[in-house]
Parts: C-alpha cells; structure tokens; sequence
C-alpha cells in the first residue's frame, strides 16, 4: 500500500502507451516532476538564489516541462486511433493547458501568462492526487449553494453599510463617510479585523479635527457591530462550512475504495495461496475436527439426509395446500 495514492486516471489499456501511462514508475516520474517544478518556482523568487543558482534552476525547470510534454503525448498515445478522448477529461484538460502555458516562447510577448503558467504547475498536485481530486469535486459540487449563501450574504452587507453611512457617517467619514467605504468597513468587520476598536470610536465618538467632540452612538453602535457579527460570521460562515461537509459526504470515498480493493486483491491472494497448499498437501487420515451430520443409528451421509429432508418438506407443504382448498 503506497503511502501517497497517485490518480489513475481515465487511461486505457491495450497498447505500449497505455502501459506506459498507467505504470506505477511513469506516475512517479511525473509526480516528483510536479514537486520539483512547484519547489523552484518558490526558489526562483528568492534574490540570493536566483543569482548563485539561476542556470541550475532553468536547466532543471526544462526538464520538469519536457516531463509534462512526453505525459501528455504518452497519454494522448494511449488512446490510440481516438486520441480526442483524452480531452474528454477534465483534469487531463487541465494538464494540458497548465503545459501549453509552460512551452510558450521565453522571449515571447506573453511573459506575464508564461509566468502564470510555471506558477500553475504547483496546482498539478491535485490532478496527482486523488483525495485532492475528491475536495476539489466537493467545492465544485458546492458552488450553486455558494452562489445563494453569497448572494444573501450580500444582500445583507449592503443593508448593514446603508445603515452605517446613516447611523455613523458623520461621526466617522473615514470608515463611513460613503456607501463603498462603508462596504469595505464592513468587509473588514466581517473577518473579525479590528471590529471592536471600530465599535468603540463609534460609541465614544472621534473627535473633529478642531476638537469638537464626536457625534456618541453608546447604544446603536454596540446593537450594529453585534447583530453583523452575530448573522454575518456566526451564521453565514457556517452555512458555507455546512455546504462544504455536505458535498464532501455525497462525493465517494476514494481512499477507502482503495483500500477495499487492495485488502479484496490481498484475500484473493490469500485464498488462492490457501487453495495452492491444500491442493499440494497430501491427504490426511486424522478425523475432521467437526462431526459429520447423519442419520439417526445409520451411516447416511449429509448430503443424502438433505435430500431426503427437502422431499419430505415438499411434501407437507403440498399436504398444507390441499387442507386449504378443502377449507375454501
């Protein structure tokens, strides 16, 4: 049992591509290709280490992009005469394009997208991965309900910012003083970042800038701040969590799919290795352990008692059968 699972994929079997791209080594090539990439694009942004190590890492990213070139043809290959169906894959299609944005041109007018695309290899490893794979399904098969939790989410941080542009506007234009900066406040309220200082300005009031005192909200302000918290973070973000735990208990368990067909291929195994030996054992004359079932005072086998049970059953229930037409 590996102790990293690398994905399977939707390859085919029947010809030397084929064999290729679902062999154990091929997978662990292009896997440790994927770590390498995703650990150099890290390095190549460290000053020090791009200036001593610049022509090492350029070399060595090469070789990661001609690892991801010769998977996608071998896995293109292994389709054989229908090498469209490899498309048909969403992760394969995402491997593709994350590759055809690694071999652009380096002096090409797209360096911004080429760069995107070397920074797009770190995310290979949930294509490598299927437990990966299996959260990535759950998020996606979440975002029509995220669509509607963001949706009444919004409806509510609009309402909230309406409400502090009227309530403390006044008293604190920097954080209130217009509809948008008061989105961006409560924004902020709602990552839990500095509310309470924010709350506090608003009870006690800022003072103007020729120290006139602030406009005091010492009941509306605590009521505001709480009640957003209360339905906006308590609320929401846990029904977005809900949504996520949701997905993830539809979606099937991959790692214990897994482990049921390696623990029924090791009881084959097992059984065929048991069978093998019983089979080339010789004979033995001890008694079973467990005590044959005859016949009362006969030596009738249980095979023969069987048979004779069964017919005498059938016999009682045709019996059975006839009492009743007789009663009807």
């Amino acid at each position: 049992m590996s102790s990293f699972p690398l994905a399977t994929g939707n390859i085919p079997t029947g010809n030397a591509a084929a064999a290729i791209a679902n062999s154990t080594a091929f997978k662990s090539v292009v896997f440790a290709a994927i770590v390498l990439g995703a650990v150099l694009v890290g390095l190549d942004t460290v000053p020090s280490v791009h200036d001593a190590w610049g022509g090492a890492i350029k070399a060595i990213d090469v070789a990661v992009i001609a690892i991801f070139v010769i998977e996608v043809i071998v896995k293109i290959a292994a389709w054989g005469l229908q090498p469209w169906r490899y498309f048909r894959d969403p992760w394969n299609l995402f491997d593709f394009s994350v590759t055809v944005l690694c071999v652009l041109p380096l002096n090409s007018n797209f360096v911004q997208v080429l760069r995107l695309g070397r920074v797009a290899r770190s995310l290979r490893l949930v294509s490598a991965l299927p437990r990966l794979q299996m959260i990535v399904g759950a998020l996606l098969r979440s975002l029509p309900s995220f669509g509607w939790i963001t949706l009444l989410l919004f409806t509510m941080l609009y309402t909230y910012s309406v409400m502090g542009v009227h309530l403390f506007g006044d008293n604190d234009p920097e954080h209130f003083g217009s509809l948008w900066v008061s989105m961006l406040t409560m924004f902020g309220v709602l990552t839990l970042e500095g509310w309470l200082d924010l709350m506090r300005d608003q009870m006690n009031g800022i003072p103007g800038p020729d120290g006139s005192p602030g406009i005091a909200s010492p009941i509306a302000a605590p009521v505001f701040f709480v009640t957003f918290i209360m339905t906006g973070t308590m609320i929401f973000l846990n029904l977005l969590v809900g949504v996520i735990v949701n997905s993830m208990s539809e979606l099937p368990d991959g790692e214990a799919t897994a482990e049921a067909g390696e623990v029924a291929v090791g009881a084959e195994s097992t059984a065929r290795s048991s069978a093998t030996a019983r089979a080339s054992a010789p004979a033995r004359t001890s008694p079973s352990p467990l005590p044959r079932l005859h016949a009362p005072g006969t030596g009738q086998p249980h095979d023969a008692l069987l048979a004779e049970r069964l017919a005498q059953l059938e016999r009682l229930i045709a019996e059975m059968r006839a009492d009743l037409r007789r009663a009807r």
